[in-house]
């Protein structure tokens, strides 16, 4: 009896480490999203830049998420870093535009996240801590990238941005297969927000052509870390939806001021956006790269075009 719990435990040993070295237990992104990117857009509008750094771990535990989900497959953590700015069209001397009435906005916080992967679907959930307000100091980076980086004009009006206020959004992102073939594939996904500076819900429908893995496992939707360690990837990416917002503290400031600057019914409820790009992952390193086209805010003619680049490793 002895022998045989040996051999039981020495074999789940083995089973353990092998489970180890066909995958990875770690990853590191970094992400830019800028409208500079784009070489024939001139002028920063809506939102114009994002910076974001992810730290990834495969859970070897269960956790107080994944305990409320008996069937997943596999989990990761993460926590990630980011800072985003939001501005008006402006003139060429950086002032802005009068005809504009869209507030500046930045916002600096911190996200943490579950992802789940389960047999045909993946689910993500998140909250955002963070501050809306010149202390994100969006402002700063912004014009010293224009100083330093792009020689554009530094743009004026900062000063006026909403006001500071701690901000709080809880987050989930449900993607589901809808047909999967060798070279095609087809899903959706719901993405929803609830909290003071982010409330909405955005349904959406993706089309991947080329070499790719189970969307539950793939780089598409930031699930690689659940892949496998020889997992290769490459394919074109493209996609399209609608976001129904009820609440956007960039836009309208604080949800608890009685003062909003702008009442529900003078903002754009209903955005259309799309996008297209590729994205590679090999030997652990990926890199996404994706076009985006967004109707605006306050004025659904005036779109905006940005793009995001994305380079992440695993170890």
């Amino acid at each position: 009896m002895k022998t045989m719990v040996l051999s039981l435990l020495l074999l789940s040993g083995i089973a353990v480490k092998a489970q180890q070295k066909d995958t990875y237990q770690y990853e590191i992104e970094l992400g830019h999203n800028n409208d500079f990117l784009i070489i024939y857009t001139g002028t920063d509008r809506g939102y114009t830049y994002g910076i974001n750094g992810s730290f990834r771990w495969r859970n070897k535990k269960e956790t107080f998420i994944t305990k409320l989900f008996k069937t997943e497959l596999v989990s990761y953590s993460e926590v990630n870093l980011n800072i985003e700015a939001y501005t008006p069209d402006y003139l060429s001397d950086g002032s802005p535009d009068p005809n504009e009435e869209r507030p500046y906005a930045g916002w600096s916080y911190a996200n943490f996240t579950t992802a789940l992967a389960f047999e045909k679907s993946f689910l993500h959930l998140g909250l955002d801590v963070g501050v809306l307000g010149s202390s994100s100091q969006a402002d700063d980076i912004q014009n010293w990238f224009h100083r330093e980086i792009t020689g554009d004009v530094e743009l004026q009006g900062w000063e006026n941005q909403i006001p500071d206020q701690l901000g709080i959004n809880l987050r989930a992102n449900y993607g589901f297969d809808l047909k999967h073939t060798k070279l095609l594939d087809i899903y959706g996904t719901i993405n929803s927000s609830i909290g003071n500076i982010d409330t909405y819900i955005k349904p959406a429908i993706h089309f991947r052509f080329g070499k790719f893995e189970p969307i539950q496992y793939s780089v598409g939707q930031d699930n690689q870390l659940l892949g496998k360690r020889k997992q290769v990837e490459y394919y074109l990416d493209t996609g399209f939806g609608a976001k129904f917002s009820l609440y956007d503290a960039t836009v309208q400031g604080n949800i608890f001021d009685n003062h909003s600057l702008f009442e529900q019914d003078e903002i754009n409820n209903i955005l259309f956006n799309g996008y297209f790009g590729f994205c590679v992952l090999k030997n652990g390193t990926s890199i996404e790269f994706k076009y985006h086209l967004t109707t605006g805010e306050l004025n659904s003619g005036d779109t905006h075009r940005y793009a995001t680049l994305s380079f992440a490793q695993r170890f």
